[in-house]
């Protein structure tokens, strides 16, 4: 997969459509497909600008976060 593309794809269509929350999760989903947590972080903190209200934003950032840094602190 040509990560350059898709995340040009992705940005491209979230700062037309940023409230789009599906997509968010999508592109975080995708990015973590290929192995690159610190790209999941940057996607989850671009994606909280925007959905700063989103239950189903938090739940997904929190999830990830929770499976991901050992460190509680790190999470919050």
């Amino acid at each position: 997969a040509d990560l350059g593309k898709i995340c040009q794809v992705y940005d491209s269509f979230l700062c037309e459509f940023p409230l789009c929350y599906g997509y968010w999760r999508r592109y975080a989903d995708h990015m973590l497909s290929l192995g690159t947590a610190d790209k999941v972080v940057e996607v989850y903190e671009e994606a909280t600008k925007s959905l700063a209200y989103s239950v189903d934003h938090w739940v997904n950032y929190c999830t990830f976060a929770v499976m991901w840094f050992d460190d509680p602190a790190d999470v919050r």
